[in-house]
């Protein structure tokens, strides 16, 4: 999947509100029995739609970091006692 700053290109289909990567003959055959010309055609192109993170997820995100300070703060102490006793 193209990615641009970590974030993936998503689109909408027009009809459905499905979202995906690219608009394809295949999703709109199977699920709109037209081509995907005719689609666009009909119901305008597929809208980009750009993620974004909610404020509450970014922090559920900070909060439950697996790294926290004190875990990098015991592995750098048991690599400075390594190197002490190389």
């Amino acid at each position: 999947m193209p990615t641009s700053k970590g974030w993936v290109s998503v689109f909408q289909c027009p009809i459905c509100g499905e979202l995906m990567e690219a608009l394809t003959n295949n999703h709109c055959q199977s699920r709109h029995q037209m081509s995907r010309n005719d689609l666009i055609g009909r119901f305008g192109v597929p809208k980009y739609v750009t993620p974004a993170m909610k404020r509450e997820i970014q922090q559920w995100i900070r909060s439950s970091q697996v790294i926290t300070r004190m875990d990098f703060e015991v592995a750098q102490g048991a690599v400075r006692n390594q190197i002490k006793r190389s």
